[in-house]
């Protein structure tokens, strides 16, 4: 028989969940309180101390099986009573078997609910059940629930929820609302954990951020900060200990500031394709305020060819922000003073717009039709293959050429084999009509005028005398050649 006095609603919780056929201990069962690595029986009760409203406790505990069953497995496990709360536990579902270590861990969280000026009692029954239905663990759980601090706006409390708005805010303008935490009780209090906003134009300043605790009678400013970037109704949390209060406001359009004339100075050494250039912004005149722009790169394909999504910026993106900062003439991309850029692979123009404020300006560059670009060619002898391909046999080569062609428009390939002395091995000039093949590829392609070509010949003989080969590309401009690749 317990002999401690409990209170009324302590038995009622007893009673709700048959602590009768519940023993406080078990003999197979024990469990302890963990803090810092170091274990603490616990007793008949556990005491989470005193916690102040809007803030909560987690106590991390212990049920250790000290049986010698090879297998040993959690039944049941229950948290009855106010103010308590399972927060985690080592186990995903129930029954639950107990790891080698012997133990499962779980945590349980006190969270007050006192609005009153005066302490209050808070109390739960943990209760589990072993394999057996015997091995059973009943512990009280005890807390008090203090006064916490009270949050004011304009001198009156502010009720849990309660929406705390800031009206219109011009972009760019602060719009700040002046909180009070303040200790209207005769002992010091702790600063709750004030969480970081949700919504990216809200910000949290003032003393109370940092500060410790208030004393009794004191208060501490606790500044909520609107900064809109953009127009429209903007929401947010703000949450303090563990209650939340929603945040609202309104972003209007600021009055512009008069910003001067942009205008784009393109540095492109080789105008082709294939090549890398920067593009930078110059101003009229100094510019009378802080001011932010974009530049866009566009591409428009020259007749008949597809559009090439590699003509980007460095970041592979067809837009570039910068900033101006008051009195500055140019502008600042997030790299420096100029963005970069790739020309691609295709014929065309490329089409940059600057847009400063109100003020835009165009700058174009023209990419001519070329002929095939190569860019590397490799060869190998005696490549595995599918026995199914034409070619495909024991003794071959096999030419790799990664190119790329701003017409798509490839058509006849040379191929011509050279022995160690530098004479053609026959036959020569192997031609191949690869028009409708590059189309179909050049129709489907995302890659703009990229393309990789592979060549496998079957040999008759020795294909160790082969030592290297030249190929010849034609397209709508002329004819390109490979330097030689060697073996």
């Amino acid at each position: 028989m317990i002999t401690t006095p409990k209170s009324a609603a302590l038995f009622l919780l007893c009673a709700a969940i048959e602590c009768l056929l519940a023993p406080s201990a078990s003999a197979q069962l024990s469990l302890f309180t963990v803090q810092g690595g170091v274990q603490t029986p616990v007793g008949e009760s556990s005491d989470f101390g005193a916690v102040a409203n809007g803030d909560s406790a987690d106590v991390v505990f212990r049920l250790q099986y000290t049986g010698s069953a090879a297998t040993y497995y959690l039944n049941y496990f229950s948290v009855a009573g106010t103010g308590f709360s399972i927060a985690a536990t080592d186990w995903q579902s129930l029954p639950a078997a107990f790891p080698a270590s012997g133990y499962l861990d779980f945590t349980i969280n006190f969270q007050p609910n006192n609005p009153g000026t005066q302490p209050e009692n808070y109390s739960a029954v943990l209760l589990t059940y072993g394999t057996q239905g015997v091995d059973n663990v009943q512990v009280y759980l005890l807390g008090t629930g203090t006064p916490g601090l009270t949050l004011l706006l304009n001198n009156q409390p502010l009720a849990a929820g309660q929406t705390i708005g800031f009206g219109n805010v011009q972009v760019g303008s602060t719009g700040t609302v002046k909180l009070m935490l303040a200790n209207q009780t005769t002992a010091a209090l702790t600063v709750p954990a004030i969480q970081p906003l949700t919504g990216a134009a809200f910000s949290v300043a003032g003393a109370a951020v940092s500060r410790p605790s208030v004393a009794p009678g004191a208060s501490a400013e606790l500044d909520l900060v609107f900064t809109p970037t953009a127009t429209g109704a903007q929401q947010a949390t703000f949450t303090v200990g563990v209650l939340s209060y929603p945040l609202q406001g309104t972003g209007t359009a600021a009055t512009p500031p008069i910003l001067p004339q942009p205008s784009l100075q393109v540095n492109l050494p080789t105008v082709a394709s294939a090549q890398q250039g920067s593009i930078a912004v110059n101003l009229a005149a100094p510019s009378a305020a802080n001011a932010s722009g974009t530049v866009t790169l566009a591409f428009q394909p020259a007749n008949g060819l597809s559009d090439d999504p590699t003509v980007t910026f460095s970041d592979g993106t067809g837009s570039a922000s910068f900033t101006v900062a008051q009195g500055a003439s140019t502008g600042q991309f997030g790299t420096g003073p100029s963005a970069s850029f790739g020309t691609g692979t295709t014929a065309g123009t490329l089409v940059f717009t600057v847009v400063l404020g109100s003020n835009t300006a165009q700058t174009n560059v023209v990419i001519p039709t070329a002929l095939i670009g190569i860019d590397a060619a490799v060869a190998a002898r005696d490549v595995s293959c599918a026995p199914s391909e034409v070619y495909c046999t024991t003794t071959n080569i096999e030419l790799q050429i990664n190119g790329w062609d701003n017409t798509q428009t490839a058509s006849t390939i040379v191929f011509n084999f050279y022995d160690s002395s530098g004479n053609v091995i026959g036959p020569a000039n192997l031609s191949v009509a690869g028009t409708s093949a590059f189309q179909q590829y050049f129709a489907t392609s995302s890659l703009g005028g990229v393309f990789s070509l592979d060549a496998l010949f079957p040999v008759t003989g020795n294909a160790d005398l082969i030592v290297s080969a030249v190929a010849q590309l034609t397209n709508s401009v002329g004819t390109a050649q490979t330097a030689k690749i060697t073996f």
